[in-house]
């Protein structure tokens, strides 16, 4: 590795909504330091960062990118993350391995609903925060009102430290506020940007107030303290196209960003709730952190990591936290987009790559010695699905082994098998993620796949008290069957699932045969009286029986247990219940009596509104089978502004008109299947 100390690395990562210019401003840094002799472009598809065959064709970052350069005597790690909502797991991924998140907003459109989610996110994580104004070059840039807008969102502590230079109000640069004799606007802003700075010390404070002067060693001293603690939030305006504002940037980063020695990350003792504050040390055990993995069908998979404490070495050996097994590392490597150097070692605060080790997976911590862990990373769970079958018959284990890696780089997406509905279905943040899934699909393994929607999940309830008896006896020559049982069925709490209450009382049912009745209720649960879907929250009371001292057996119970349940559950007003979901939409105000009537058209209940600069955020509850398709419409309806994202919430009965008609669609499929069974069993009796 290159020689430079922990407190000369600069970790960045680049976030923000869709279109603010991260991938450009990316490429404008590592020009500026001499990395590359151009500016790369997206329309030919020539940066360093969006280099995946997908991300040339949608003309935007799919995945995070790693690239890295010298700058002043410092090492810049940085970290290009996914703007659009279907890819915001390669954003949270990316973050965890900063300590500063450089919040990218464009000068056009101000605050959109990835710069929020970046800004909780990094506040969340505990990352010092610098907001980048990008595209100010660009028509109609109102500088007093994208600041405005910014410091509504996110507070006063938000403060510019550069000023608009340009004649005439263009853009044509900037002046830095944090110099010696700054002047006119620059001065003022210094002067603002010292006093939220000196409220990340209260000794300097002190001195502040009594003085109202500091030093530049003390300004030195206590900014990234600053900025780490978010007292203060620096803005920057930017144009990477004309090069103005890239260096001002740099050298603040350079100057003032927090160092890896001043990261405070949550550890968590292992097997307990335990917490303590991350420590690092350049000279303490291994510990680092794997924040994104790649399924590489040339070279295996490789595997990301942050150090955070100690130094790694390449042909040492690592334990990882989600096995507890040692690995041996072959050799590190570094990342310039999809270019990869090897190196000898990596130090508190670098980020590495390591390849073809199986066991290691996103999130995972690696370790030398004790028992503390990182924090899972809070990855939304996906609720866009497919089914799917490969094109190809006898490709179905192929298929699923090539999901699973993709699984594997993206906790986003997920594949697997609906025991409710018996599909094979993958999930996504949206259509277009699983679209650009499929793809990848296509072209790393050459593997189609044929999709249609998924079914709903339904499940089945109890809604009152029942009970009854059913008695199973079967003589028909040699050993007989015999078992009774008496069973009380009610509701349970929405979400506690299946209880069995064994209340027998006098031994009239042995206790061998009492595992047998539930056995048989389970299965009965399998399939509900409504429309066939499997019955939750239901508490199932075994209170009397009767047996028989020769015919009474382990089969004889089961069947008395399905049965008599089958037959009681009738009398509890059973009903159907739907997957409820948590609807967030952000979209362009003037759209709002559009979004809102179709959400109320889809029987969803509005939950709350947010204003986000001149986007409207709205929330809902909404049934899952009424938004299956939702990302279509909203695009139709918002000439493609606007965007949500979805997560379940719980569920709730379906209405009776509407329960009528899933189960007699739900009837007509079994009937259709079983014919089908019927002529295929008719067709191979007379081959």
């Amino acid at each position: 590795m290159a020689k430079h100390k922990s407190s000369d690395i600069r970790n960045i990562v680049l976030c923000g909504h869709a279109g603010a210019g991260k991938t450009l401003f990316a490429e404008a840094m590592l020009f500026k330091a001499k990395v590359i002799s151009r500016l790369g472009s997206i329309a030919d598809g020539s940066t360093v960062s969006d280099y995946e065959k997908e991300e040339k064709d949608y003309g935007y970052s799919l995945n995070s990118s790693l690239m890295h350069l010298p700058y002043q005597g410092k090492e810049f790690n940085i970290i290009d993350t996914p703007g659009q909502v279907d890819f915001q797991g390669g954003m949270i991924a990316g973050m965890s391995a900063a300590d500063t998140a450089v919040i990218c907003v464009n000068a056009a459109r101000g605050v959109e609903l990835m710069t929020r989610k970046a800004w909780g996110l990094a506040t969340r994580i505990g990352l010092g925060k610098i907001i980048a104004i990008t595209r100010m070059d660009g028509d109609n840039v109102n500088t007093q009102e994208i600041i405005g807008g910014i410091q509504k969102a996110f507070g006063p502590k938000c403060v510019p430290v550069v000023v608009n230079d340009g004649e005439g109000g263009s853009f044509s640069g900037v002046k830095a506020a944090m110099v010696e004799n700054a002047d006119g606007d620059a001065d003022s802003l210094k002067q603002t940007a010292i006093e939220n700075t000196v409220e990340a010390d209260d000794s300097l404070m002190e001195k502040y107030m009594e003085t109202m002067e500091l030093s530049n060693d003390e300004l030195l001293g206590v900014m990234p303290k600053a900025v780490l603690k978010g007292t203060l939030v620096p803005i920057f305006m930017i144009s990477a196209e004309k090069d103005i504002g890239v260096a001002e940037f740099m050298d603040f980063v350079a100057t003032y960003a927090p160092s890896p020695l001043m990261s405070r990350r949550t550890l968590v003792k292992e097997d307990s709730d335990e917490t303590t504050q991350l420590d690092p040390k350049e000279d303490g055990p291994v510990l680092g952190q794997v924040f994104k993995v790649v399924s590489d069908p040339h070279v295996g998979k490789l595997s990301y990591m942050r150090i955070f404490s100690g130094k790694l070495e390449s042909k040492s050996q690592i334990t990882v936290s989600s096995t507890g097994k040692a690995e041996k590392i072959a050799q590190l490597f570094r990342a310039q987009g999809e270019k990869r150097e090897d190196v000898a070692d990596a130090i508190a605060g670098d980020i590495v790559g390591i390849a073809k080790v199986d066991n290691l997976h996103l999130g995972d911590t690696i370790y030398t010695s004790g028992d503390w862990r990182f924090e899972r990373l809070p990855f939304p769970y996906p609720m866009s699905g497919l089914a799917v079958a490969p094109k190809n018959r006898g490709d179905e284990q192929k298929m699923g082994t090539n999901l699973h890696r993709l699984c594997e780089e993206d906790p986003t997406f997920i594949f697997q098998r609906n025991d409710q509905t018996g599909e094979q279905v993958i999930s996504g943040m949206g259509q277009v993620h699983l679209d650009v899934m499929l793809s990848r699909l296509k072209t790393r393994y050459a593997m189609e796949l044929d999709t249609k929607p998924p079914k709903i999940p339904y499940l089945e309830t109890v809604t009152k008290e029942a009970e009854g008896s059913y008695r199973h006896k079967k003589q028909s020559g040699g050993a007989g069957q015999f078992g009774e049982v008496h069973l009380r069925i009610k509701p349970n709490e929405r979400g506690k699932g299946f209880e069995f209450v064994n209340a027998i009382v006098g031994g009239v049912v042995s206790g061998p045969f009492i595992p047998s009745v539930e056995k048989g209720v389970k299965k009965a649960l399998e399939r509900g009286p409504v429309a066939g879907y499997p019955m939750v929250d239901v508490i199932v009371e075994l209170f009397f029986g009767k047996e028989h001292p020769v015919d009474s057996k382990d089969i004889a119970f089961q069947i008395a247990g399905e049965m008599g349940f089958k037959e009681i559950v009738e009398n509890t007003k059973p009903v159907l219940l739907e997957p409820i979901v948590n609807l967030e939409i952000a979209f362009p105000a003037q759209y709002f009596g559009d979004i809102s009537g179709d959400i109320s058209s889809r029987r969803g209940r509005p939950t709350g509104t947010d204003q986000m600069g001149d986007m409207q955020v709205l929330k809902a509850q909404v049934p899952l089978a009424e938004v299956a398709d939702y990302g279509s419409t909203l695009k139709a309806i918002t000439q493609g502004e606007g965007s949500y994202t979805m997560e379940l919430s719980h569920y709730e009965a379906v209405p009776s008109n509407i329960a009528q008609q899933v189960a007699d669609r739900a009837k007509k499929m079994q009937e259709e299947k079983s014919s089908s069974g019927r002529t295929s069993g008719r067709t191979s009796a007379r081959m």
